[in-house]
């Protein structure tokens, strides 16, 4: 949907809908999907196979993660229980302490590599392990929000 028509999208108290513009986004993430297969099977080589396979992964993730929006405002708000909280924290807090060795790690790979492609994907591993760590420390948040004084 075009910027002028999701401008004349329907509108709710918290402003224009936001599913419109999330299926919009739905259907690029499939074409972009599409686009990163149809490259993958116009090269062999490793590396440029390797970043479209990233892109692709993503792009489906992305997907998931806007109908669980959609479906938040359309059937049923997210919500997260203390009870559900205390089943999983331990084990979110080691999977933080995991990712945040990780960082440590290619941080430090990243001071010995000298090579432009091993730099630019340890960068990207890099990147995506703060990526991690930033959503256990929104979880972190959630239980703030729930345990006030946690």
């Amino acid at each position: 949907m075009p910027t002028a028509a999701r401008k004349k999208a329907k509108e709710t108290k918290k402003g224009p809908d936001l599913v419109p513009i999330l299926r919009q986004w739905q259907g690029i993430e499939d074409m972009s999907v599409a686009g990163c297969t149809a490259l993958m099977e116009q090269t062999k080589n490793p590396l440029v196979r390797l970043v479209m396979e990233i892109i692709r992964q993503d792009s489906v993730v992305h997907k998931k993660v806007q109908q669980l929006m959609i479906d938040s405002l359309e059937k049923e708000a997210i919500s997260l229980s203390p009870d559900e909280l205390a089943l999983i924290w331990d084990g979110v807090e080691r999977h933080a302490a995991m990712e945040k060795e990780t960082i440590e790690l290619a941080t430090e790979a990243l001071g010995h590599c000298r090579l432009l492609a091993l730099r630019n994907l340890l960068t990207y591993l890099l990147e995506d392990e703060k990526k991690h760590d930033r959503l256990l420390s929104q979880l972190e948040d959630f239980k703030r929000g729930i345990y006030p004084y946690a």
